[in-house]
């Protein structure tokens, strides 16, 4: 999962003309995209969402926000304006997300092979997620300029052997995942190229992303992408190396990935416990690249909730939380009391961490 400083966004905005047709500014501070905006409306996709099931809302969120943080090594949010898939209708995306059968060859997982037991054909295909990348041409038209496709993969599959009968879990090896997600990518691609109105010269990034289980914690995280200048084939995929952790560990070795952060975290609980002992929980949500932590949500349960105590709760821990966390990652401290979000800290990479109280006046 990723984490990020997002203080509010600036709403001016850019037409032109009085086209229906406006684009809005985000914060250029945050790096943010600028968004499209139609007849007064944000413009939506038909397709967003759809999924083989259900899907958690940890696994969706990351998913979302993977694709659109590795956009952004690609798509400059300076030049690039950021519009939701209009390219894939629900139609379409269910045909693709269904299994391959005599009524359906557009299904991209496996044929149904009868089976009610680990030999069954799982379903490693969950959800595909479009992502376009416009670039302002003339008059009030948008050019389609690059696009990301986002490629969710299951590692464990659920099924029924009779309607309403007793939930079996499958479970699906990392590599059995990789294999038949490369398979997967290469449809896709030669599909969305076959499509006219994409043509064979858009940029389009592929991003695969590994779900996590239904019993985490955490999200799933992406694994690998490959950036198709044009053409359908794809060569060489760049693996990713990302982790999700949850703090604290039960149990960690030393020198393992967030093993010392995990102790630092740790070390900070024990000592906003001795100043506010009413602290029933705190727990953290940290995101690895390559090893390296990159972003943490922490999250503060409290039995306390009156303003004083909240303020004064809230400030102490905006002084003392350096000292146990390098100013170099992204921080985002959400204090509940009695369930209730009363107070949020933040900041990002190198500065203080600013504090924004919820009250109900």
């Amino acid at each position: 999962m990723y984490f990020f400083n997002n203080n509010q966004n600036s709403t001016s905005s850019s037409s032109s003309s009085s086209s229906a047709i406006q684009v809005i500014n985000a914060n250029n501070n945050q790096g943010e995209y600028k968004t499209v905006v139609k007849n007064g409306s944000y413009v939506t996709s038909a397709a967003r969402g759809i999924a083989v099931t259900t899907e958690d809302g940890l696994n969706a969120q990351s998913f979302e926000q993977a694709i659109n943080e590795l956009s952004k090594k690609f798509f400059s949010t300076k030049k690039y304006i950021f519009q939701e898939g209009q390219y894939l209708s629900a139609t379409t995306l269910n045909d693709w997300l269904d299994r391959y059968s005599s009524s359906n060859k557009l299904g991209l997982n496996p044929v149904n092979n009868g089976k009610t037991d680990n030999s069954r054909n799982p379903e490693y295909l969950q959800s595909i997620e479009e992502n376009d990348f416009m670039t302002e041409g003339s008059g009030s038209n948008l050019n389609l300029a690059g696009m990301t496709i986002g490629i969710a993969m299951n590692r464990t599959d659920s099924y029924t052997k009779t309607t309403g009968g007793t939930t079996y879990t499958q479970s699906i090896s990392k590599a059995e995942m990789v294999a038949q997600g490369k398979t997967i990518a290469s449809k896709v691609l030669a599909r969305l190229r076959a499509n006219k109105k994409i043509g064979n010269n858009v940029p389009i990034l592929i991003v695969m992303y590994q779900n996590a289980s239904s019993s985490s914690l955490v999200g799933g995280v992406p694994y690998a992408y490959y950036m198709s200048k044009s053409g359908s084939k794809i060569s060489a995929w760049h693996n990713l190396d990302y982790q999700n952790l949850i703090f604290p560990e039960q149990s960690t070795t030393t020198g393992s990935v967030g093993s010392q952060d995990n102790t630092n975290f740790v070390n900070f609980e024990d000592d906003i416990e001795g100043f506010f002992p009413t602290i029933s929980s705190a727990t953290a949500q940290a995101h690895y690249e390559d090893k390296t932590l990159t972003g943490m949500k922490i999250t503060v349960n409290t039995s306390f909730y009156s303003v004083s105590e909240i303020k004064a709760f809230s400030t102490y821990i905006s002084e003392v939380g350096p000292k146990y966390f390098t100013k170099d990652i992204p921080i985002t401290i959400s204090v509940y009391a009695s369930n209730q979000l009363l107070a949020v800290l933040s900041r990002s990479s190198g500065s203080n961490f600013k504090v924004t109280y919820l009250y109900s006046y």
